[in-house]
């Protein structure tokens, strides 16, 4: 059985038997990977918290390409998202990250850009207010569409062709088709200038400089609406973890 090092990320456990665990990780090297962590729930594991979600790891373990789940070997903490007085809500956004990663990002499928989105959205997460929360979660989704293939090109109208940079108002088909004034007839949802430029921002900037500036956080709303309605079109169902951030949301956004 060939031997793997890598660093990767925790992205969800699960019992299996008494003392094991199934661990999903997301690796630099070989993308999103399932193993096996023998002993990892008895009281004194070798693992200690190196298998809490979203701790950054340098992971060990064997493959056999006859099996579906790998062994997993050693893993020791680089970087651990888990620290005191942790909110209800930046647990429920990491849940929900997670869930993006494992629902979009196919097993076994190294993909560098989605590592390198993980580790700089995990960086900046400690230092987020409560309110830059919602905003981290529209770059998060906004990303995971576009390095998955799923996000349209939407510089330009999907119809007539007409570039809509600086359009007052796009409209957005239910499709996720990008849409002029003339050629939407005004049906479909409308993401205004302001929207517009909110998605440009997360195009073209690293998610600690996209908080740290003030956002209107009605725009930010209108953007999580559209993102997730593209989300559940990929996925043709709604994500576990969204109900639980829907209910997080200022009452007066919904």
């Amino acid at each position: 059985m060939p031997l793997h090092e890598t660093d990767a990320f925790v992205l969800r456990t699960f019992t299996l038997k008494e003392a094991d665990k199934v661990c999903i990780f997301f690796t630099r090297e070989a993308g999103k990977v399932r193993g096996v962590a023998r002993g990892a729930r008895r009281l004194r594991s070798r693992y200690g918290a190196s298998l809490e979600p979203f701790t950054e790891v340098a992971l060990t373990y064997f493959q056999n390409e006859s099996r579906e789940l790998v062994s997993i070997s050693d893993c020791e903490i680089i970087h651990s998202q888990f620290f005191e007085q942790m909110s209800g809500e930046l647990l429920s956004v990491l849940h929900y990250f997670a869930e993006l990663v494992i629902e979009f990002i196919p097993d076994n499928e190294s993909n560098e850009k989605v590592y390198r989105l993980l580790a700089a959205t995990m960086e900046t997460l400690p230092r987020a207010e409560s309110r830059e929360l919602a905003a981290i979660a529209r770059y998060f989704e906004i990303w995971i569409l576009k390095l998955s293939g799923f996000f349209p090109d939407w510089r330009y109208c999907g119809l007539c062709e007409k570039e809509l940079v600086g359009a007052a108002s796009v409209w957005i088909t239910n499709e996720g088709i990008p849409m002029c004034a003339s050629c939407s007839g005004g049906l479909g949802d409308e993401l205004k200038q302001v929207d517009w430029l909110l998605i440009r921002e997360i195009m073209t900037q690293s998610p600690a400089n996209f908080i740290n500036g003030r956002r209107d956080q009605w725009s930010v709303n209108r953007i999580g609406k559209m993102a997730v309605r593209l989300i559940n079109r990929v996925l043709e169902r709604e994500l576990k973890s969204y109900d639980l951030l829907d209910r997080l949301r200022p009452a007066e956004l919904k």
